[in-house]
């Protein structure tokens, strides 16, 4: 009986020192070792008893020693201790469930306990009602860290799904941007080749007009010359009786004019004769002031239209 009474003892010691804080484990662990050295000479009922304490206890330990490791796993918020996190998440609810089946084994222990005395089983009783207080403030502990944890998955998650929709909205605007850039350049290489056409036809519209006003500056180009007999033989103008059948009649004799524009033609002579001939009608020859002729074309279109070239003999 001797030996129980210090093994009372000594078990009240250890469940006051389990309740104090972590600087007292020193002491704790001394105690604890006490107990053992006083259970090893009772029977081995309490040893057997003493051996499940001491699993709870190391149990506890490294449930907090876990509870440690996820606390600082998620201060680092790191994404790649996530699958760490869950890892010791489940070791420590592996370990909760190793110390509510050991706490359980205590209990059953004592119940069938024949060789304890009443004070003994009432001091081991009390210290499982500690251990069952400690592992449900264990497990609240450890279930709101993984409440905690859960809502920050939720919240990395949430933050991910709105990276990956601003992910795809600028992969989206990209692409539009890209769509844009290439329809511009689309509409920049047709806007060139509009402008080329444009240029081109702008040339072409140049030389037509070029070419329509050498044409019509051709059909209203005309020639005249006049001169006395002599003169008018000195270039082969007239050969012969005949006007202008000569083919090597000087032309540079001839004065060109544009016949929409010249109507009136100063002779300066006192005697005018037209040797090409012109439809009657289509001019007149009159005298000026100085009573020398001038021939004065009524009729552009009727009087050349028989001849471009014109020659008046004067004297």
């Amino acid at each position: 009986m001797k030996s129980f009474h210090i093994l009372l003892a000594v078990l009240a010691a250890v469940l006051a020192f389990s309740c104090q804080p972590k600087k007292q484990n020193d002491s704790t662990q001394a105690t604890i070792d006490s107990l053992r050295q006083a259970l090893s000479e009772s029977k081995n009922e309490s040893s057997d008893l003493m051996s499940t304490v001491d699993a709870i206890q190391e149990g506890f330990r490294m449930i907090s020693e876990a509870e440690g490791e996820v606390t600082e796993l998620r201060a680092e918020g790191a994404a790649v201790n996530r699958d760490s996190i869950v890892a010791k998440m489940a070791s420590l609810q592996q370990r909760l469930q190793q110390n509510r089946e050991l706490i359980a084994n205590l209990q059953d222990q004592l119940r069938k306990s024949t060789q304890t005395d009443e004070a003994t089983r009432r001091t081991f009783e009390n210290m499982v009602a500690q251990f069952q207080r400690q592992l449900e403030e264990k497990e609240q502990t450890i279930e709101a860290l993984r409440q905690t944890l859960e809502q920050r998955n939720a919240t990395i998650a949430q933050q991910q799904g709105q990276i990956s929709d601003l992910n795809t909205a600028n992969q989206r605007q990209q692409s539009q941007i890209n769509d844009l850039q290439e329809s511009s350049s689309r509409q920049t290489q047709q806007i060139q080749q509009q402008q080329q056409t444009i240029e081109e036809n702008q040339r072409a519209s140049a030389q037509q007009a070029q070419q329509l006003a050498q044409q019509d500056a051709q059909m209203n180009t005309a020639y005249y010359a006049f001169g006395t007999k002599k003169e008018l033989k000195e270039q082969n103008i007239l050969s012969g009786g005949d006007v202008l059948r000569s083919s090597g009649f000087n032309r540079d004799y001839f004065t060109k004019i544009d016949i929409r524009t010249i109507k009136v033609i100063p002779l300066y002579s006192k005697k005018a004769e037209l040797l090409t001939s012109h439809p009657a009608g289509s001019y007149v020859l009159e005298r000026n002031a100085q009573k020398q002729y001038v021939l004065r074309i009524t009729n552009p279109q009727v009087f050349w239209s028989t001849s471009k070239y014109l020659v008046i003999l004067v004297k």
